[in-house]
């Protein structure tokens, strides 16, 4: 069995979401952006697999890392936890609507997605645990989202064929 042939796309974006999720929580105290440019790509990563490759493993895999990202973001476990968790049940719920748009449609949903989803989870840390809204994170997730959002869409599209 050959390497390439053995590697599916929906594992290969698994091993994306472990090495996004394990240098997004690590602290590069020189390099913040870093951090925040892979946590921006796990968020892409996740969404993506729940359009493209959904499978009732995603349930597991949004409890698992929602409640790694709270405890070692956050120190509490809810904000990660809800968001990764509605979002599953959202598009679940949207599945038959969803698959009637066109590619460019499907594009800007999965934009609007991400940056709900990095303002969400911002609002629910301000709402559960008091956490004050960072308008500076926020704008940086945004720029970080515009740099990289293109790219991952056409690696993604290349790891699928």
């Amino acid at each position: 069995m050959e390497f390439p042939k053995f590697l599916n796309s929906s594992l290969k974006l698994n091993i994306i979401l472990i090495i996004s999720f394990s240098i997004s929580v690590n602290s590069f105290i020189l390099f913040p952006s870093v951090n925040n440019a892979f946590y921006v790509l796990f968020h892409l990563t996740f969404i993506y697999l729940i359009f493209y490759h959904y499978h009732y493993y995603l349930y597991v895999v949004a409890l698992v890392y929602g409640i790694l990202f709270d405890i070692l973001l956050l120190n509490y476990i809810g904000a990660h936890l809800i968001t990764f968790l509605s979002l599953l049940i959202f598009f679940v719920l949207l599945k038959k609507y969803l698959i009637k748009l066109s590619y460019y449609q499907i594009i800007f949903i999965y934009f609007i997605t991400l940056i709900v989803l990095l303002l969400f989870e911002q609002f629910l840390a301000n709402i559960i645990y008091n956490y004050k809204f960072n308008v500076f994170l926020i704008l940086n997730f945004f720029l970080i989202s515009l740099i990289i959002f293109i790219p991952t869409i056409f690696l993604f599209n290349k790891l699928d064929k």
